[in-house]
């Protein structure tokens, strides 16, 4: 079973870049411009004249515009309602504004470490600016303009109430149908959603073969003499809520040497079981050194964690590795 689950997720990670110390909006820029060419259908078509290409960027470029005024239009206008409202509303105001800061500062942190840099993340104006600002490339971020009709070219999603209100159930229901973290509650509330390729529908049809496949790579690995792991983590094992990288490189690990697993991390804030977990805390097991399981992860290729480092838990020397985020989501069958 760990072989075809490594068959089928084999090539979905991508090494974590470092951040960028001046992000470009430039670059921003050419990203958008970019995925909209393709979405709509210039690039890969026949050749058009210059006056058409001129035409196309020009669109292109008013579509981010009109994002950008748009955006600041309604700044301005809520800075104007402010400054005329009563004591008690602006103190009101200053709450939810704070609150929405919040939301958004802890979405960018988390999207800039935990997303792979090789995805396209999809934003409104601001939130890509927070984004950007946190390290996460620009060029991999794609400013979702107001009149985008949907956020199609991008993998990955930050539903702010704003883009949240641009496309409605739709973003749900039909483009990003699974929840990767969620930050704050209510009207403000950001939520980083993955967008399925194939759509919803797609996606929620092979959610239960996924989790069932899962589970069977749990069952096998709790089998191997090798591998001992606590009562929480067979559990999560047994409940088919690990990643399927995790089960590939562990069942890796505990074929060579005997492991022992202290706890699975659970790197997706607001979401609980709802997304597999990524990380876990290995530690050695009878006479496995815990160098031998630096080594095991510093050494891998196909399958190498965004992060692994030295860790401490309940007094216990461990290795903390964790994958990025989406992980293989869109391969049906895991």
């Amino acid at each position: 079973m760990s072989q075809e689950i490594e068959r089928r997720t084999r090539g979905t990670l991508s090494q974590r870049s470092e951040p960028r110390s001046e992000p470009s909006w430039r670059t921003v820029a050419g990203t958008t411009v970019r995925l909209w060419l393709e979405r709509h259908h210039v690039v890969n078509q026949r050749p058009a004249g210059p006056g058409r290409r001129l035409v196309v960027v020009l669109s292109a470029l008013a579509a981010m515009a009109l994002g950008a005024g748009i955006t600041l239009a309604f700044t301005g206008t809520n800075q104007r309602a402010s400054a005329g409202a009563r004591p008690t509303d602006t103190a009101q105001s200053l709450t939810l504004l704070q609150q929405a800061a919040a939301n958004r500062l802890a979405a960018a942190k988390w999207v800039a470490t935990q997303v792979s840099t090789s995805e396209i993340v999809s934003c409104d104006l601001e939130m890509c600016g927070e984004v950007q600002d946190s390290g996460f490339p620009a060029g991999q971020l794609m400013v979702l303009a107001p009149t985008a009709p949907d956020p199609l070219g991008s993998e990955v999603v930050i539903a702010t109430p704003a883009v949240q209100s641009q496309f409605g159930l739709r973003l749900a229901t039909v483009y990003a149908p699974q929840v990767l973290a969620s930050f704050g509650s209510g009207p403000e509330q950001v939520v980083v959603r993955y967008i399925a390729p194939d759509g919803a529908a797609a996606f929620n049809a092979r959610l239960a073969m996924d989790r069932q496949d899962r589970i069977s790579g749990g069952v096998q690995l709790l089998g191997n003499s090798h591998f001992h792991a606590s009562a929480a983590a067979r559990s999560e094992l047994l409940a088919g809520i690990v990643d399927p990288r995790l089960l590939v490189t562990l069942a890796q690990l505990a074929d060579e040497k005997p492991i022992k697993l202290v706890a699975f991390d659970d790197s997706s804030p607001g979401e609980g079981s709802a997304v597999p977990l990524r990380g876990a805390e290995i530690g050695p097991a009878g006479s496995t050194d815990l160098s031998a399981i630096v080594a095991f992860w510093a050494g891998q290729q196909g399958f190498k964690p965004a992060e692994e480092k030295l860790a401490n838990v309940s007094g216990e020397r461990v290795v903390a590795v964790s994958f990025d985020a989406p992980g293989p989501l869109d391969v049906p069958g895991l």
